[in-house]
């Protein structure tokens, strides 16, 4: 399975590639209005209503769409390039921040703070999806663009993470108005950041059709997209039954401690997975991972009737999870044609959005009538379920040298990235 440790030289070599380190960095700068909005927009909606209800709403209004938002901003990147899309939702996010916090006063409505809430959502310029494309066109051998897809995934998490760290500080300072409209400003200034960058500027998206192996691929994508969707399902359910337990066990501070528990897990199993060369394909690796978060969260929903247990079990829930997300990402280098990568990875991230929708839903209901534990339990038993569906349609992932991976050869050749 393990091939040889490559220590953090794939790391070192991502960073050293001319054209990128701008990019990063708008691209953490990008995600940290994913950790901010939706907490502001909640309390900002509660401020203006009175109803955590509305403020719900509004949340959930943002996280729908940030899914419809991304997947239609992958499709115009893979039209008509990066630039334009990106600086152009950026501006809409931060305008549309502007046009919440200066109506919403004179507006007698409950449901304008969910209306320009999922606008915004809307706006978060796709960023991260420019830059996975990015590091596929730039980063030439496959170890080091592995590991820059774990270095993307890891400063994702920590930039998501920081996020309400950042709310907290400026709902001290200021407000919650104050703190939706910095969520909107960090968008626009991320969003004019990256566009403006070389690397960004002169990628090109590329005409034309994709070759023979793709119908193959596009049965692949298809699986992969099942999988995600599935994926954010059980995320969904975590998500809710850590707030439930830590209700139950402790009190509601104990919730970000939980989640952050989690957190961890995820950033040091992304730093570890793309410091290592493997030998093993990324299907097989994204199954593992699928075998692993099972196990770990039925664990978790077995240790849940004691804090002192549910910690360690978290963060082993979040050593399984980051892989994961790893391998889905690095998959796509051989299941989407390059024409249609952005548009692919964004789509990627909207399913597994809307699966998490779908599990916060679901799982409310059930955490609510019959508490955390069984609800972790049945996130642990989709997860298995959809192991058994992934290792059932491997093929389909794992497409090996064919065709398809000539294409994506023939087509990476013209690209121009920069």
């Amino acid at each position: 399975m393990l091939e040889r440790h490559v220590a953090m030289q794939g790391y070192v070599d991502v960073l050293r590639t001319p054209g990128l380190r701008v990019p990063l960095l708008a691209t953490v700068i990008g995600a940290l209005p994913l950790g901010m909005l939706g907490l502001s927009l909640l309390l900002y909606a509660h401020e203006r209503t009175g109803s955590l209800a509305v403020g719900g709403l509004a949340t959930a209004a943002f996280g729908l769409g940030n899914a419809v938002g991304l997947s239609a901003q992958g499709r115009l990147i893979d039209r008509y390039g990066q630039p334009k899309v990106v600086a152009a939702a950026g501006l809409a996010c931060a305008i549309l921040g502007i046009f919440l916090v200066t109506a919403a006063p004179l507006v007698d409505w409950r449901g304008f703070v969910v209306v320009a809430g999922a606008g915004m959502g809307a706006g978060i310029p796709a960023t991260t999806g420019s830059m996975r494309v990015l590091l596929a066109e730039l980063v030439r051998e496959g170890e080091a663009r592995t590991a820059g897809y774990a270095l993307l995934a890891v400063l994702f998490q920590l930039a998501v993470l920081t996020g309400p760290l950042l709310t907290s500080l400026l709902l001290v300072a200021a407000g919650p108005e104050e703190a939706v409209l910095a969520g909107g400003f960090l968008a626009c200034g991320a969003a004019l950041l990256f566009a403006g960058t070389r690397a960004s500027r002169t990628w090109r998206p590329l005409r034309g059709s994709v070759s023979r192996g793709g119908a193959r691929t596009g049965k692949g994508l298809a699986v992969l997209l099942l999988l995600m969707a599935g994926a954010g399902v059980s995320a969904g359910a975590v998500a809710v039954a850590v707030p439930a337990a830590a209700l139950s066990l402790g009190s509601a501070a104990d919730s970000g401690m939980l989640i952050a528990t989690s957190s961890a897990g995820q950033i040091i199993a992304g730093l570890a997975f793309g410091a290592v060369s493997w030998r093993w394909s990324h299907a097989r690796l994204m199954l593992v991972a699928l075998a692993g978060s099972a196990l770990a969260v039925g664990l978790a929903a077995w240790a849940a009737n004691s804090l002192a247990l549910l910690f360690p079990a978290l963060f082993l829930v979040g050593l399984c999870g980051g892989p994961s997300a790893i391998a889905s990402s690095a998959l796509l280098d051989t299941l989407a044609p390059r024409s249609a990568l952005t548009r692919a990875y964004t789509l990627m991230v909207s399913v597994w959005l809307l699966g998490d929708a779908v599990g916060n839903a679901v799982s409310g209901v059930v955490a609510g009538s019959l508490g955390h534990r069984p609800t972790l339990a049945l996130g642990a038993c989709w997860l298995a379920a959809l192991f058994v569906v992934g290792t059932l349609l491997r093929r389909a992932l794992d497409p090996g040298p064919g065709p398809a991976a000539s294409g994506r050869s023939e087509e990476r050749g013209p690209a121009r990235a920069g």
